[in-house]
């Protein structure tokens, strides 16, 4: 199926990102898989424009791509860079206090010294820029936080967007930042702010507030002292739904998907997918598997628990440590409970797989697991849910109360993961629910997906910087 008709731009588009869109399969360049790649293809196919982004330390990267229709242009940094500017500020620093300090952050000033410098190559490259005239300019994600601002003095005929793809935290958190001025001068240097939620949009509006007292507020719009205003929204990212909804129906997803069900034939599946970030509550979730299988001794030769943590970020220490902490948990649950001529009760694999294969895991689960402690939005929710409805299963779905997703996915299980125990019995009562009721509540929430997708996301953030762009 084709995508629905987007908004008609009248200028080029150049995507700021910490990486280009773009990977190499052996010798060959091909494009990303990722959400934001997917949606903003038909908007870069239709006007053009560039995509500013890390060369993630290859110098070969060309200038197009076949199936992009969008000018590559690298931002070249040194290992010490990545090492300062990526793993320490943004993923020590930045990213622990967004989440709500699951994690501690590291307040380290040299690490702030070189995000500064590296969001300043990124303003330096996209000022020498050749994309005919003024273009939009849609900065992504919280290691570019500084850039809007500093693309309002290099390029100041140019709309300006931001769009934070993570929570962003009360405002008594973002206080304990040194640098918090200067993190929310930055954003606000764009005219228009996105976010995923009316809550986080709200914690930034208030964060201005509290350090910029001379700044007020018109509905959604801030106005500064020097009178300026910036727009801010709450705009839910999502996914392809056609994409999802035809791996799940194709002929590799079907073969995979009968593979699955041999495998695991008379025991009812739990799945659990995630990258393996401490964020995702994945220790949290195997604790609560521990405790079901301890109460419940039936349950013991019946359930499988598939667990699929994508490597991450493993030049972090903290990430290392979650890894090993991990294997050890699934270790100590399989010595526990497998039962002498009986599978393991977890299944746990450190690595990714294809979209058919995932597609298959998705349509088999009788239950998903997306449980983190904290999430800007959650997407692996919403493919489940599509990929369900689109092969007629009656999955139930287990969410956590402290992700974007639960906001739109109402009929699913609400959970709160810090509850270990009170989590055991979400998952028992999960099972439990009648299949009629369990394939209502996975049609109306791929409903509520397709009707919400990631093109609409596009087609409201962008669409709000082109009437800036109207405005001027």
């Amino acid at each position: 199926m084709s995508p629905r008709t987007r908004t008609s731009l009248s200028r080029p588009l150049v995507v700021l990102a910490n990486r280009l869109p773009v990977s190499k399969q052996g010798a060959l360049w091909v494009p990303s898989s990722g959400g934001l790649v997917t949606a903003l293809k038909p908007v870069t196919d239709e006007v053009g424009g560039a995509w500013v982004g890390w060369d993630g330390d290859d110098k070969d990267v060309p200038a197009r791509v076949d199936g992009l229709d969008i000018d590559l242009v690298p931002v070249s940094l040194s290992r010490a860079e990545v090492q300062a500017y990526y793993h320490g500020f943004s993923n020590r620093t930045l990213w622990p206090l967004f989440h709500d300090l699951i994690e501690q952050p590291v307040i380290d000033r040299r690490w702030w010294r070189v995000y500064q410098e590296v969001n300043q190559r990124f303003a330096e490259v996209a000022a020498g820029l050749d994309a005919g005239g003024d273009p939009l300019l849609w900065v992504q994600d919280y290691h570019l936080l500084l850039l809007p601002e500093l693309l309002r003095g290099s390029r100041p005929g140019s709309p300006i967007g931001f769009f934070l793809h993570i929570p962003f935290p009360p405002p008594e958190l973002m206080a304990r930042l040194p640098w918090r001025e200067e993190l929310l001068t930055g954003m606000l240097g764009a005219d228009v702010v996105g976010f995923h939620t009316e809550r986080y949009r709200e914690n930034f509006v208030q964060s201005v507030l509290r350090v910029f007292p001379d700044a007020a507020t018109r509905g959604h719009r801030i106005v500064l002292p020097e009178g300026r205003r910036v727009r801010t929204s709450a705009t839910p990212i999502s996914i392809d739904v056609d994409e999802f909804s035809d791996i799940a129906g194709s002929e590799e997803t079907q073969a995979e998907l009968a593979e699955l069900r041999t495998q695991f034939e008379g025991r009812r599946v739990l799945l659990g997918v995630d990258r393996l970030d401490y964020t995702k509550g994945v220790r949290h979730r195997f604790q609560a598997i521990e405790l079901l299988l301890e109460r419940r001794a039936d349950l013991r030769r019946q359930l499988a628990f598939v667990q699929i943590a994508v490597p991450s970020r493993e030049d972090v220490k903290e990430y290392r440590e979650l890894r090993e902490d991990v294997e050890r948990i699934v270790g100590k649950i399989n010595g526990r409970f497998t039962e002498p001529g009986h599978d393991v009760p977890v299944h746990y694999f450190h690595r990714g797989v294809t979209k058919p294969r995932l597609a298959a895991y998705y349509r088999l689960a009788d239950v998903m697991l997306v449980t983190p402690l904290k999430d800007g939005m959650n997407l692996v929710a919403k493919e489940f849910v599509v990929c369900q409805d689109a092969g007629g299963e009656s999955g139930a779905l287990v969410l956590s109360e402290f992700t974007g997703a639960v906001l739109e996915l109402t009929e699913a299980i609400r959970c709160n993961p810090f509850d270990v125990e009170g989590l055991s019995y979400r998952i028992e009562a999960a099972l439990e629910l009648p299949e009629d009721d369990r394939r209502r509540r996975i049609r109306r929430m791929a409903a509520t997906v397709r009707k919400q997708d990631v093109y609409a996301w596009v087609d409201s953030e962008v669409g709000a910087l082109e009437k800036v762009a109207g405005r001027r």
